[in-house]
């Protein structure tokens, strides 16, 4: 089993298919953890990866089995990447661990190029409590919408999103940022008998989500890393793939 990955390579071939991904596609892996997405996307497609990731014991072990990747270390929200660069993105159980969604949709915006389209797979809640979810997204935005002051600098990977509730997302107010950023939707599924499955099988194989992490990362990561929720009957799985619109 992969890190947190459900589905395995059947929800990564639908996403590159939904993609449209191609030989010779230049497509950047947000959030590429190990690297096994970059180096089947080369191997199976053809297609040119790069990535990125916040964990550098993971970029350790991703170079160690396939030196020929192309990775970056990164933090916060700024990604060091031209604009109109990329054909197009992949983000596989990774953007709901991220912060300032705003405005890392803004920069993935700018540095994807016309046309291009972006796939993401990621966790969301099924039924958000109507009056937990306006709580959280109004108290997200409290700190979000205030004046920057100088210590945000240290903490702003502890920043809240407005789109996260018990680590998942809701997908009414998700919908609605990357529509605002100028996205277009292109396919949403539902993924959440995948998601199932894989903590069935964690399950069987460890006895416990906490123990199938610490078998499977790397000495130094941190599962929080990985996964900020525990699964419960309201966690849902979903494929998303959403295009720049063309000039």
């Amino acid at each position: 089993m992969a890190i947190f990955h459900p589905g395995d390579r059947t929800l990564t071939d639908l996403m590159i298919k939904l993609a449209g991904f191609k030989e010779g596609d230049r497509v950047l892996d947000m959030g590429c953890g190990d690297g096994e997405t970059m180096s089947y996307m080369r191997d199976e497609y053809g297609i040119k990866p790069y990535g990125c990731d916040m964990d550098q014991n993971m970029l350790d072990r991703a170079l160690a089995r396939d030196p020929e990747l192309k990775l970056r270390h990164t933090e916060g929200v700024e990604l060091d990447y031209p604009s109109y660069y990329f054909d197009g993105v992949i983000m596989e159980c990774s953007f709901s661990l991220m912060s300032r969604h705003d405005e890392l949709l803004h920069e993935l915006y700018c540095i994807m190029k016309p046309g291009a389209r972006m796939a993401i797979s990621d966790l969301y809640i099924i039924n958000p409590d109507p009056t937990l979810a306006a709580e959280a997204y109004l108290n997200a935005r409290a700190i979000l919408d205030r004046p920057r002051q100088d210590n945000d600098c240290d903490n702003s990977p502890l920043y809240p999103s407005p789109y996260i509730l018990d680590g998942m997302f809701m997908q009414d107010k998700f919908i609605e940022v990357v529509r605002e950023t100028g996205f277009e939707i292109v396919a949403f599924k539902d993924k959440t008998p995948e998601l199932r499955d894989f903590y069935a099988q964690a399950l069987m194989d460890y006895g416990s989500i906490d123990k199938f992490f610490e078998a499977t990362l790397p000495e130094g990561s941190e599962p929080c890393n990985f996964c900020r929720t525990k699964p419960g009957k309201n966690t849902g799985y979903f494929v998303m793939v959403v295009e720049k619109p063309a000039k």
